[in-house]
């Protein structure tokens, strides 16, 4: 016990010490949701969603850390010796932008996944249950779903080019930054943009309790595989749902954190999932 006790201390710290140079970013981006919203802040969640942050990522390196380590070990790396190819800076800029490229790739899939097979959609239900999109739900995720994304997105990308290994500091900066912007509540719009990359209002219909907006805007970076695989929906000007999960309260959605999601309908309702075209929170 003394030994778990101490790893989980550690891992706090770690945590703390990593996220240092987000929380300026962060409490930037909730001023501006604070003066321009779009739509008005639940201030309950967004209190709960800072707190989990740091919580989350201390249970989620606590529980998994190793684990992913040990995997890793068996994984091969750079089969495509795409790590030998990058050997001048420009080749090196090349390597990062097809990093991010496969990460967008693999991620829209993941992310399919996650709304279509029932067990992995619990997990994601955490991530859903926000009844206010905003700039904090960019941490609110179950504490376990690192070990889906490790199959499914850090395996193949340490087989074909090495993985996130040595990567540059803005290769970081620019994932955590998305995260922030995709989820960001603000008034404002992005011009020709809210075609190309996810924006706040073409991410925010992915999480609208609107049935017509059920799995749609899978993307994490670009628009290009929602537009590929017929799930994309740009928002018309006035277009910025309600968020949550039907029939599921924020607060309780809270619950969803158990090793084994635990979850309570306040009603059974005929399609309660947002993004699910069946009522996976029964499932």
């Amino acid at each position: 016990m003394t030994e778990f006790l101490t790893s989980v201390a550690n891992n706090w710290h770690s945590v703390l010490a990593g996220l240092r140079p987000w929380w300026p970013v962060l409490a930037g981006a909730i001023v501006f949701e604070i003066i321009r919203p779009g739509k008005r802040l639940h201030w309950p969640t967004v209190v709960a969603n800072i707190i989990y942050i740091p919580v989350g990522l201390t249970l989620g390196m606590t529980a998994l850390a190793s684990v992913l380590q040990a995997m890793q070990s068996y994984v091969p790396s750079d089969l495509l010796g795409i790590r030998q190819w990058a050997h001048t800076p420009i080749r090196q800029l090349g390597l990062w932008l097809l990093y991010l490229a496969s990460f967008d790739f693999l991620y829209y899939w993941l992310h399919r996944a996650q709304h279509q097979i029932p067990w992995l959609w619990r997990y994601h239900m955490v991530h859903h249950s926000d009844v206010n999109v905003c700039a904090a739900s960019v941490g609110r995720h179950h504490w376990l779903e690192e070990g889906f994304r490790f199959f499914i997105i850090t395996a193949p990308l340490i087989v074909f080019m090495g993985g996130a290994k040595d990567a540059p500091p803005w290769v970081l900066a620019f994932i955590v930054l998305n995260g922030i912007l995709m989820h960001w509540n603000v008034a404002f719009r992005f011009g020709p943009l809210e075609r190309c990359i996810i924006t706040p209002a073409y991410h925010r219909i992915h999480h609208s309790i609107e049935e017509r907006h059920y799995d749609k805007n899978f993307g994490v970076f670009t628009q290009l595989w929602d537009h590929v695989f017929g799930t994309r929906h740009v928002p018309s000007r006035g277009e910025y749902p309600e968020t949550g999960i039907t029939h599921l309260s924020s607060m309780r959605g809270w619950g969803l954190l158990a090793p084994w999601p635990l979850v309570w309908l306040e009603k059974t309702p005929p399609a309660a999932a947002p993004g699910a075209a069946t009522n996976k929170t029964s499932g």
